[in-house]
C-alpha cells in the first residue's frame, strides 16, 4: 500500500539565512493536501526541498517510506512525485505533444507513453485539437492545461502543484481545480500550494498554514476556515 510522505523537523536555510524552521507535515495518500501562505513564507522553499532543489540542513523527507532527503531531482521524479511549477513554465518554441513528451523523458515503453498521452487528451480535449501547435502561442489557460498534462505523464503518485490559479480568469481558475480534483480522485495524491485559500479549501480535505518559515495552523480543510489566525489573515 502506498503510504504518504513525511516531511520531519525540517530545516532549509541559504547561507545564514534560515527559511523553514523545524517543519513538520504528512501529505496523505488519494486526497489533495494543501499549502496556504503569503509570499515569502517559505512555500517554494520548501517545493525546492521535496524536489530534491534545495537540499535541507537538517530533517527528513520520506515518501512510501524511504528516505528521500538527499535524492537528486530526476531521482524524486522516478520515485512517483512529479511537480508543476509556478507560471506553468512550458517550453514556448516547442509543440503541445512534444512538452508533454517531455513529462515521460524517463518511460522507456512506447505503448505506455501513447497510453499516458491519450489520458491527458482525455482529461484536455484541447490539447488533443492542438497537439501540433506551438505551445508559447497558446492562451495563459491553454498552457496551464499543457504545464499539468506534463505533469501527468510520468504517472505519477505524487504532484505537487505551486499556483496553479496565477494568471488566470476566475473561469479557467475553477475550471483548474475542477480536473485538480478529478486528478486526486484517481488515486494520485495531490499537494496544492496556493494563495486562493477559498477556492483551495473548497477542495483539500487537509492544509498547513505556512508563516516565516514555521507551521502555525493545520488541520481539516473545515478546521482551517474556522480557524482565527486563518480567518483573519485571509477572510478579513
Amino acid at each position: 500500500m502506498f503510504r504518504p510522505m513525511q516531511i520531519e523537523h525540517l530545516h532549509v536555510a541559504y547561507g545564514n539565512a534560515c527559511v523553514l524552521n523545524d517543519v513538520n507535515m504528512e501529505i496523505g495518500p488519494k486526497r489533495i493536501t494543501c499549502l496556504l501562505g503569503a509570499n515569502g513564507a517559505g512555500k517554494s522553499t520548501l517545493i525546492r526541498a521535496l524536489v530534491g532543489l534545495t537540499p535541507p540542513r537538517r530533517g527528513s523527507i520520506f515518501f512510501d517510506g524511504e528516505d528521500i532527503t538527499r535524492l537528486a531531482p530526476h531521482r524524486v521524479v522516478a520515485k512517483g512525485i512529479s511537480c508543476i511549477p509556478e507560471g506553468r513554465r512550458i517550453f514556448s518554441k516547442m509543440s503541445v505533444e512534444e512538452n508533454l513528451l517531455m513529462g515521460a523523458y524517463q518511460e522507456k515503453s512506447r505503448g505506455e507513453i501513447k497510453a499516458r498521452l491519450d489520458k491527458v487528451y482525455d482529461i484536455f480535449p484541447r490539447l488533443a485539437e492542438r497537439r501540433g501547435q506551438l505551445a508559447g502561442t497558446m492562451s495563459g489557460g491553454e498552457q496551464a492545461m499543457v504545464s499539468i498534462g506534463r505533469g501527468l505523464m510520468p504517472a505519477p503518485r505524487l504532484m505537487i502543484i505551486d499556483e496553479p490559479s496565477l494568471g488566470l480568469s476566475p473561469a479557467l481558475v475553477k475550471e483548474n481545480f475542477r480536473i485538480i480534483r478529478s486528478i486526486c480522485e484517481t488515486g494520485t495524491a495531490v499537494f496544492l500550494v496556493e494563495q486562493n485559500v477559498r477556492q483551495t479549501l473548497a477542495i483539500a480535505s487537509y492544509g498547513y498554514v505556512l508563516s516565516q518559515g514555521r507551521v502555525i495552523a493545520q488541520g481539516t480543510a473545515e478546521e482551517l476556515k474556522s480557524d482565527s489566525q486563518v480567518q483573519k489573515a485571509y477572510f478579513g
